[in-house]
């Protein structure tokens, strides 16, 4: 059965109202439906989170009084980290922030470790704060979480694997039994599984989702089948103003405002972004899906085609609107 695609949502309320429910996931998704579950059944019947490990997962959007997005969604965090298809100098200048990047990461870490009782639940991230943003894997908490965790509505349990039973999961680490009358997989959804599925033919099937996390030109054009834009595959912190500027950059191409360039050199240009993902993974970030995270602002400038800014800009963040103009 699929929760989340449940006809109406009394039916789903209904279905974990007066149950047992364990939630495996860790990301946003899981979070939310852990709480969701929570608020419907109290500490009578406990939720309980079965999980790998922790995210970041912020209950605001200031470090120290100062906005994330000053912080990580500006022109000038852009410099700090390595862009696909980007020159040498620009490398260079990367490297060289590289000591800037983790003083904010660290920044950032430190406040919400003491604004959260991540800690304390052994809920703490085992990687860094950036490559949480940076792999689009930050989320936000839900009201009161860990107070439902305190009063006993939440059991939190770390495991690498389980195994069900028949009264719930056994975890595969310690062989604690964990009863629940329901199991809620909240792991999140296979993109590539999507885009196979949008073809009959078993050889689009495979061209359209092969084995590298980027397949797509502009991540929206597949090189070899030009005339299909896929909007929604590679995803960012905030997903929905990212589908919006793959949808205008879509609209420009079909009223002729640009041609595409030659298969070749869009392969070329989804190697790249291929690269950028794989050395992303190699600094601690997780290889599952295609995410713009900390390149979204130098994305949608490569989309709109951006030009020079003064240092006051380099410095404030960029949101949808500043880019509301180019349709």
């Amino acid at each position: 059965m699929d929760y989340s695609n449940m006809d109406r949502a009394a039916a789903a309320a209904e279905l974990i109202r007066g149950k047992r429910v364990a939630v495996v996931g860790s990301a946003k998704l899981a979070f939310d439906t852990v709480a969701e579950c929570a608020n419907a059944n109290g500490a009578r019947y406990l939720c309980a989170m079965i999980c790998r490990s922790g995210r970041w997962m912020v209950n605001g959007g200031f470090v120290w009084g100062v906005s994330l997005g000053h912080l990580f969604s500006n022109c000038l965090a852009k410099l700090m980290v390595c862009k696909p298809g980007e020159g040498l100098a620009l490398t260079l200048l990367a490297m060289l922030l590289t000591p800037l990047r983790w003083l904010l990461s660290k920044l950032a870490e430190t406040y919400y470790k003491m604004q959260i009782p991540m800690e304390k639940h052994g809920m703490v991230p085992e990687e860094s704060f950036a490559g949480s943003m940076s792999g689009c894997r930050l989320g936000v908490l839900p009201d009161g979480f860990y107070d439902r965790v305190e009063e006993g509505s939440i059991l939190i349990k770390r495991t690498r694997s389980f195994s069900f039973c028949t009264d719930g999961l056994v975890l595969d680490d310690t062989g604690e039994r964990v009863e629940a009358d329901v199991v809620v997989l909240a792991t999140g959804f296979h993109g590539e599984q999507k885009l196979r599925d949008m073809f009959v033919s078993a050889t689009f099937k495979q061209m359209v989702a092969a084995d590298t996390p980027a397949p797509l030109y502009r991540q929206c054009i597949h090189p070899r089948i030009p005339q299909m834009a896929v909007i929604g595959y590679t995803e960012n912190l905030s997903s929905i103003y990212t589908f919006e500027m793959m949808a205008k950059w879509v609209a420009h191409l079909l009223a002729g405002a640009f041609r595409l360039p030659s298969v070749r050199r869009m392969e070329a240009s989804a190697a790249e972004w291929d690269e950028h993902l794989v050395k992303r993974h190699g600094e601690g970030g997780c290889l599952d899906k295609p995410c713009l995270g900390a390149v979204s602002t130098w994305y949608n400038e490569e989309l709109s085609r951006g030009g020079s800014k003064i240092l006051a800009e380099w410095l404030r963040p960029y949101g949808p609107a500043d880019f509301a103009g180019i349709l």
